[in-house]
């Protein structure tokens, strides 16, 4: 009777797919955060920080919408098909990002200098042609972990998470304590996005099929393309911000925004996690029994994140010139209002949304999201600074998941209670703006 109760207990702490992608975003950030304090704590500079920030930020500029888009459409086309079909979309998908990696290197080096005039505040792009490589190894490469998704391996997610990510810690966050300077850092994410490419190509061997499925590739870019549109004028967020600050400010205020702008380090990556492996479980007409686990992980998700929200709040002030460096000191009230995004992130109808194809509505909402984003971080910069741009944001993020959750109830008829611990979200919600205001307008006034 022991040895069974304890194969219960057991069993109950398996790795499952969406722990396991949480766990993999997990040790993504904590990477790169641990990047962030050590470039602080070395000689590197706030400059070299900028200008790094910079090219992670024209990186991501050139490649983050079309490639969560597609990824997004991975998920639910995926559902229900054989191991053979799999096969063959896995590959169809890889061959899609490949093509647009290839163009967006090309785009990336052909747009250097008119980024550096015009967005850059005439500051020159960081090594132009390893920013180009970057876009190229990279990009693709960011399918592997769902491509074990996919074949129920969240083992292999989390090993591959933590050597690549380990090395990268080591290669790009180490060589400023040597001595060495931007280019030499530069270089070594570069050997780390072939180092991630490689790897992508003997995932494939092992789980994708060599064949071009014109019906695939079609629906793909028919069901994607309203995504891409979305994720570009929705989740453009962070880009936006970085360009504003990078026009009106200098490359050292980009490295006090960006080390501040980081949201609760959890809520982006866990919240998208779930998002992304609830899709194809969500891809059905019948969706009682996934709605039923689907508000299960989100109060889960909910007393994960608000408590330490609050926590973070209450001590971000006191811990940022410890972690990183006096000079960040007022990177710490960005931190707090991106801390506010979770009140957003843990609102969910664009994954009932995308699991349903109803991927137009969200278009829309993305545009009236980054015509308010644009538009109230420019105006509030003009009037408090920088910290306006990240309440621009805020304010956004909330309007747009507002947006998506009305149209949810009108197209699929799923109110928010079937898919939210709503009183638990207002109670916590109330709790977490009153830490903000007392902390932010009393504390520190």
């Amino acid at each position: 009777m022991h040895n069974i109760n304890l194969y219960f207990r057991l069993k109950k702490f398996e790795l499952s797919n969406v722990r396991a992608l949480q766990l993999f975003q997990l040790i993504r950030y904590g990477s790169l955060f641990l990047i962030g304090i050590l470039f602080s704590k070395s000689d590197f500079g706030q400059t070299n920080i900028g200008q790094y920030e910079t090219f992670t930020l024209l990186a991501g500029a050139f490649t983050f919408f079309w490639i969560n888009g597609f990824l997004k459409v991975m998920m639910p086309l995926s559902a229900g098909k054989s191991e053979d079909e799999q096969k063959v979309l896995i590959f169809n998908s890889a061959l899609l990002i490949m093509f647009f990696s290839v163009l967006a290197a090309i785009l990336s080096f052909s747009l250097s200098t008119p980024f550096s005039s015009i967005l850059l505040n005439g500051n020159q792009m960081p090594m132009p042609l390893v920013l180009s490589g970057y876009i190229l190894f990279n990009s693709p490469s960011l399918i592997i972990e769902y491509i074990y998704l996919i074949n129920n391996k969240p083992k292999k997610t989390v090993a591959y998470g933590t050597i690549v990510f380990g090395l990268q810690i080591v290669t790009v966050g180490l060589p400023p304590f040597l001595g060495y300077g931007l280019n030499v850092v530069l270089l070594a994410l570069l050997a780390i996005s072939v180092l991630k490419f490689i790897w992508m190509i003997i995932v494939l061997l092992q789980y994708a099929k060599i064949k071009i499925d014109r019906t695939i590739i079609s629906e793909y870019l028919s069901t994607g393309t309203p995504l891409v549109i979305s994720t570009l004028l929705g989740s453009s967020a962070s880009y936006i911000d970085g360009f504003i600050v990078t026009s009106k400010f200098s490359p050292d205020e980009l490295a006090i925004f960006k080390y501040g702008a980081k949201e609760l380090p959890l809520a982006l990556l866990l919240a998208n996690s779930l998002n992304m492996a609830m899709l194809p479980r969500l891809a059905v007409k019948n969706m009682s029994k996934a709605l039923v686990e689907f508000r299960s992980e989100v109060y889960r998700l909910h007393w994960t994140l608000i408590p330490l929200t609050i926590v973070l709040i209450f001590s971000s002030h006191w811990l940022f010139p410890i972690i990183f460096n006096p000079k960040f000191q007022e990177s710490a009230s960005i931190f707090n209002i991106t801390l506010m995004l979770v009140i957003s992130r843990l609102l969910f109808p664009q994954t009932l949304l995308t699991a349903q194809k109803e991927t137009r509505i969200q278009v829309w909402a993305s545009l009236f999201e980054i015509i308010i984003n644009v538009s109230t971080s420019i105006w509030l910069s003009s009037k408090i600074g920088i910290t306006g741009i990240a309440y621009g944001t805020f304010i956004a993020y909330l309007f747009e998941k507002l947006f998506l959750m009305v149209a949810c109830k009108k197209k699929l008829k799923i109110g928010p209670a079937e898919y939210l611990p709503l009183k638990t979200y207002f109670i916590s919600t109330l709790l977490l703006a009153a830490t903000f205001i007392f902390v932010e307008f009393v504390i520190m006034k």
